[in-house]
């Protein structure tokens, strides 16, 4: 049954129309009562790393990357614009959003697609936008993926209700979410210092991929109840910033990420301090996306971030979220690589071991002449006895996360484990 049809039948039926007439987003009275939402969910941060944790080995064979952020800031939306009682999203959300509205390092963007003929309530749609970086159109009915993810959403209202514990009335409404990072680095890495050198896979493989390479002084951690040291990269926005945990061995990438979700990232913080810091780091792109609804359906998780009351009937749209990665040397390595039709190809290697941390610079004999006149194009040494060799050479986990008040906030997170087809660059 197509979606129109499936809309016609609905329409003649006075409960469906009496029921989508109090919703604030087709309501035809400009004044509403909203209540404040209870904010950003104490079991945010958990739900983030079991949701991440279970797609990570799930998927073991690839990369992944997400944002909880998107995921909470979609339930926000449909709380505030698809419900019968009108939710505004928290000052410390809202406060967040405002903090990330002009980043470059972290990009949000809402698209909300309605049926052709239906509008948005003036007060509603004034609220959205005021909330959410939103732009809104009409369902183009000959796209066919638009069809598709609308068609399936109403096959799935029943199984809906039971995971969000709330009525699901019909809805043939579309939002899509695109979150965006970009290494806006507050201390970028030397282009000239990128090169080859070897990652070693999960799956046992080894491969040549460009490695990016700086000395800094950096918030680091070696944690050995992790198994694992991290550091913090910071950006220019001074709120944003990514970690990056690497385990000790390089098969412990699935226990590091179960032993991540007894740590709070407050607990972790308190644990950094500013040290030297030898950070060699793959160059590489991804991209994830997923129907919210269908891959929550999927993980057979609790899912708490979309709380409301059971008498709140939602008119909850289908989504799609899509996540993107772009691990640069800076936002103007990655703005030039863009710009340029042809990948540049990097011949040059490093001339140093990643894989023997505790070892001195070594090369075999034929690369030493190979590496001689590019090691000499740029410096980048330790200055002290006490530097802390950070080579992520083999699978690990990154988190890019927004300090608000006394809470470390994560936005998007992500390993990195093989090489996907986008990582060529």
């Amino acid at each position: 049954m197509s979606v129109n049809e499936y809309f016609k039948r609905q329409w003649k039926n006075p409960f469906v129309l009496l029921l989508l007439s109090g919703f604030a987003l087709f309501a035809k009275n400009g004044t509403y009562i909203y209540t404040e939402a209870s904010g950003i969910c104490p079991c945010y941060e958990q739900f983030a790393d079991d949701f991440f944790t279970e797609q990570s080995q799930r998927n073991n064979d690839t990369n992944f990357v997400f944002s909880p952020f998107a995921m909470q800031s979609f339930e926000d939306l449909v709380k505030l614009g698809f419900s019968d009682k009108p939710e505004l999203p928290d000052d410390n959300f809202s406060e967040i959003m405002e903090g990330l509205k002009d980043s470059e390092a972290v990009k949000l963007e809402y698209k909300i697609h309605l049926p052709e003929g239906r509008e948005l309530a003036p007060s509603t749609l004034e609220l959205l936008q005021e909330k959410f970086p939103s732009t809104f159109e009409h369902i183009d009915s000959s796209n066919a993926w638009m069809m598709k993810a609308v068609e399936q959403h109403l096959r799935n209202l029943k199984e809906l209700e039971k995971f969000m514990g709330n009525k699901q009335a019909p809805s043939e409404a579309l939002v899509e979410i695109n979150t965006e990072v970009n290494t806006d680095w507050l201390h970028p890495f030397d282009e000239q210092a990128t090169k080859l050198a070897e990652f070693h896979t999960d799956d046992n493989r080894k491969v040549d991929m460009p490695f990016m390479h700086q000395v800094s002084n950096l918030r680091t951690a070696e944690m050995t109840d992790l198994q694992a040291k991290v550091i913090e990269m910071p950006f220019k926005n001074e709120n944003v910033s990514m970690w990056l945990y690497l385990p000790d061995e390089e098969d412990g990438l699935e226990e590091l990420e179960e032993k991540l979700k007894l740590k709070s990232l407050n607990s972790i913080e308190a644990l950094m301090s500013e040290r030297e810091v030898d950070v060699l780091l793959p160059k590489f792109e991804d991209t994830h996306e997923m129907d919210l609804d269908g891959e929550i359906s999927r993980s057979g998780l609790d899912y708490p971030l979309s709380q409301t009351d059971e008498d709140v009937t939602i008119q909850r749209p289908a989504s799609k979220l899509q996540t993107k990665l772009a691990m640069y040397e800076s936002l103007e390595a990655h703005q030039a690589a863009d710009s340029v039709a042809e990948d540049h190809v990097i011949a040059k290697r490093h001339a140093i071991n990643l894989h023997s941390v505790d070892a001195d610079t070594e090369v075999n004999e034929s690369e030493e002449e190979a590496t001689k006149d590019a090691d000499a194009e740029v410096d980048v040494s330790c200055a002290t006895d006490d530097c802390l060799k950070f080579y992520a050479a083999h699978p690990f986990i990154y988190q890019v996360v927004y300090k608000h008040v006394d809470e470390v906030v994560p936005i998007v997170m992500g390993c990195f484990r093989n090489l996907n087809l986008n990582i060529n660059i």
